[in-house]
């Protein structure tokens, strides 16, 4: 009875130090969320299913919006290069000093 004692909502009660909270990160792999595939497993499943196909990237076809591309037969690296590189100024543009605009007002008596 102890250990439900010790429980709050279900889980152990927060860490404590000098009255704060101190925050304690769990990683995925100790928590065991994924287990890992022994390779027996592995060597069934090919096995049963079969491996995955083996995609030709230079011979892909894709279809964006609704035209069929052909991967880098229609648009060269080269091309590609200089559409995403931005051109450099020229000049150096520097910021302007801002104005002090003075307001003249009449002075107090």
């Amino acid at each position: 009875m102890s250990s439900q004692e010790d429980l709050k909502a279900g889980h152990a009660p927060a860490v404590k130090a000098g009255g704060m909270r101190i925050t304690q990160h769990k990683s995925p792999a100790a928590s065991g969320a994924t287990p890992e595939k022994k390779s027996e497993e592995i060597a069934a499943e090919e096995e049963e299913y079969g491996s995955e196909p083996k995609t030709d990237k230079h011979h892909q076809q894709v279809l964006v919006s609704g035209a069929v591309t052909k991967g880098d037969k229609d648009f060269t690296t080269e091309a590609v290069k200089a559409i995403h590189e931005k051109p450099r100024p020229a000049k150096d543009a520097r910021p302007n000093h801002p104005h002090v605009h003075n307001i003249n007002q009449p002075r107090k008596m």
